[in-house]
């Protein structure tokens, strides 16, 4: 619980977390472009909820997770303070867990704030349906993928962490990470993206015939991806590796003196 508290006083200075806030435009926004050039589709408010999440899931929500996460685990690297916090009784470990039950924080108010957008997009389109208890359902739909989608990113947040160290990295592998949950087959059924979305979303494969969706092997994959997230954090931490130190800050060169 201190850690909890000490993370949440430290995310006041971090700006990724304004960018994040920032990127949960861009699934709205990309939503609003299909539903003014697809005219084949009946828009409601429950189909553009859909687009959403469908957006958020695939392209955007890995990408925002990884690139907080990483600002947030490298910054006593960047900023030379490790050696300082763990002298103290804490381990790494607990630091770690600090830090992801943080990242489960942000992830619900990064979703609010896409809820928000989206209700106020759906007011300028004026889609019919948008009452209520349609806003809250959505509300709930879209904390609750972005959540699973957390999880399902979980393992690569510790492995890019312990590994490589690099934002840059992880952002790439989580983007095709996501990217893959764009294609639709029964084999998607054991893909963690994908078994979000069959689990939140009910269009989630209902355009396709041909494709069937189960919540059985949704709901394994992701107590799967859980375990393995527990496994991976345990391996790292118990051989007492830190965190690869690529992304540590470069010092400042020496100003030349002016004058004489």
């Amino acid at each position: 619980m201190d850690n909890l508290i000490t993370e949440f006083w430290k995310i006041k200075r971090y700006s990724v977390i304004k960018a994040g806030a920032a990127m949960m435009f861009l699934s709205v926004f990309m939503s609003y472009f299909y539903s003014t050039a697809s005219t084949s589709v009946g828009w409601d408010f429950g189909y553009f909820v859909h687009q959403v999440i469908q957006q958020n899931c695939t392209y955007f929500f890995p990408v925002v997770m990884m690139l907080t996460a990483s600002f947030i685990i490298s910054r006593e690297t960047t900023d030379d303070t490790l050696k300082s916090i763990l002298t103290v009784p804490v381990t790494y470990k607990k630091l770690l867990i600090g830090k992801f039950e943080i990242l489960f924080f942000l992830s619900i108010a990064f979703s609010l704030i896409n809820a928000m957008l989206t209700v106020i997009m759906n007011l300028l389109l004026q889609f019919p349906g948008m009452t209520a208890c349609s806003i809250m359902i959505a509300t709930g739909r879209i904390i609750a993928a972005n959540l699973l989608v957390y999880l399902s990113v979980l393992p690569l947040i510790i492995a890019n962490t312990f590994l490589f160290g690099s934002s840059l990295i992880g952002v790439a592998v989580a983007f095709v990470y996501g990217y893959f949950a764009t294609f639709e087959g029964s084999l998607l059924n054991w893909f963690p993206i994908k078994a979000a979305m069959i689990l939140i979303d009910p269009y989630c494969g209902a355009e396709y015939d041909s494709v069937s969706y189960q919540v059985f092997p949704a709901v394994i994959v992701l107590i799967l991806m859980m375990l393995c997230s527990v496994v991976l954090l345990n391996a790292f931490t118990r051989l007492e590796k830190l965190p690869n130190a690529k992304a540590k800050r470069m010092p400042k060169k020496a100003e030349r003196k002016r004058g004489w």
